[in-house]
């Protein structure tokens, strides 16, 4: 199935503070609010209740570990009702990162990682590619991947 492509121009400033702080975490070492990491994936149209229990969570460590950069971040579960579905953020998130042009890439492992779901049905958040250009979020089966295209 063909990524699904959205026009999203509003988003660009707040992606582009992201990286401000992305990108170097993912060159250097370092923590990102987890919080503007879900702001990118669920466009950020976050409640306020929602947004203070992100920010209970945390950052996103990023470390170095060998030629590899790693990130995580734990913390208490958390579902995010959004208008199409649910977000839910699994107790303990966890990647690699690697910087590419324009931003930076996050793949995260196995169940460690962000799931959208409704009713019965779930799909894992395999990886987001964040750059001053495009949002792309690649879910699990490739069947509900999303372009946020910010130009």
């Amino acid at each position: 199935m063909p990524v699904q492509s959205h026009r999203r121009p509003e988003l660009r400033a707040s992606v582009v503070k992201l990286l401000e702080t992305l990108v170097p975490a993912v060159r250097d070492g370092g923590e990102v609010p987890l919080l503007s990491i879900v702001q990118s994936v669920a466009g950020d149209r976050l409640k306020p209740e929602v947004q203070k229990h992100l920010e209970a969570r945390g950052n996103a460590v990023f470390r170095r570990e060998g030629e590899t950069m790693t990130f995580s971040n734990e913390g208490p579960a958390v579902r995010i009702p959004l208008k199409r579905f649910d977000l839910r953020i699994a107790p303990r998130v966890t990647g690699e990162a690697r910087l590419v042009e324009g931003g930076a890439t996050l793949r995260f492992r196995g169940a460690e990682t962000l799931s959208a779901s409704k009713f019965l049905f779930s799909v894992r958040l395999e990886g987001i590619e964040a750059t001053d250009q495009r949002i792309l979020v690649d879910m699990e089966g490739d069947s509900f991947d999303q372009v946020f295209e910010l130009v």
